[in-house]
């Protein structure tokens, strides 16, 4: 009996101490419809180190620019204990398959595609267990075990990380983004830029090395300019804000105007005479802000202002 004991024990397979996790959230609303992550958990005794890169595609063909953003956590659990003591080595195949089924019992709108990669006896193992938008939001969804299994450990590095899918704006309507995504120089970011986790999202409509790539990129902008301003242009100039409704909308064109310049130099009354209705309000409230010189009082001026959503299919 000790014989057969040992033999069992020889036979049961070693608990990993890495594991890599890439989950494609995805929903059908948006754009971005995909938000991407990458997790790296590396056992050290009775502690975890947890490091989250999240890739979130352009929330705007007209501005194609990705975030990426990094995290790491050292969380005060044993790699077991995160996993539930559930060796992915150890996960039956035909279960996980099983389980994989369910995609095709209704219809699914939302939910993550997960795959887990570690090393199994030498070899690399590739564990798909995903979770559908039942298993989130539905609280009788009699999720199946390994599927719960999977939703509880990102419950647990999601609430670690603080970084959520979905948990953003759908598409930005401000101009906060005037440079690159930070992206410190770190290995697995050159792991990411040099296209070793792409095979992990084969299925998606994205791959993380295109994401890298593309959040290099300095982000567009609306170009705005005053084109025209007759017979005298103002010595202090105040450039118009593009409104976020034209923005989203895509309204783009020529305001002219003419204005009448004060005995202090001010603007004593503008009248938008032609152009886009969206932009005459944000043409308004920047024009009562020029300045013109005093030796110009009572002149009138007419001009013209452009705004232009600089797409980059404008410049192709």
């Amino acid at each position: 009996m000790c014989a057969s004991f040992a033999l069992g024990q020889k036979r049961a397979k070693a608990f990993p101490t890495e594991v890599v996790i890439g989950r494609d959230s995805f929903i059908d609303v948006g754009p971005p419809f995909n938000y991407y992550d990458l997790t790296f958990l590396h056992s050290f005794g009775e502690e975890t180190d947890v490091e989250r890169v999240s890739l979130t595609p352009p929330s705007d063909s007209c501005y194609p620019h990705a975030e990426i953003r990094v995290s790491q956590e050292v969380l005060k659990a044993s790699l077991s204990s995160l996993l539930q003591d559930i060796n992915p080595c150890s996960i039956p195949e035909k279960k996980l398959m099983s389980e994989l089924k369910r995609h095709k019992e209704g219809a699914v709108f939302s939910g993550m595609n997960v795959v887990l990669q570690v090393q199994c006896s030498g070899k690399l193992r590739v564990i798909h267990t995903d979770i559908l938008d039942r298993d989130i939001f539905d609280e009788h969804s009699k999720t199946p075990q390994y599927t719960s299994w999977t939703k509880t450990l990102f419950d647990k590095l999601d609430k670690a990380t603080g970084d959520k899918p979905w948990d953003e704006l759908i598409f930005a309507v401000g101009d906060n983004a005037s440079a690159p995504s930070p992206t410190p120089q770190l290995p697995v970011l050159k792991s990411i830029a040099d296209g070793q986790y792409d095979e992990i999202f084969g299925g998606a409509p994205d791959r993380p090395s295109a994401l890298y790539r593309m959040a290099q990129a300095v982000p567009r902008h609306p170009l705005i300019e005053l084109a025209t301003s007759d017979p005298v242009r103002p010595t202090v100039y105040v450039e118009p804000i593009y409104p976020p409704i034209a923005k989203a909308a895509r309204v783009q064109g020529i305001i002219d105007f003419h204005l009448k310049i004060g005995g202090d130099g001010s603007v004593e009354g503008t009248t938008i005479d032609s152009g886009p209705r969206l932009l005459w309000q944000a043409a308004r409230d920047a024009i009562a802000k020029w300045r013109f010189s005093s030796s110009d009082s009572g002149k009138v001026v007419r001009g013209s202002i452009r705004f232009g959503m600089n797409c980059v299919s404008d410049t192709k």
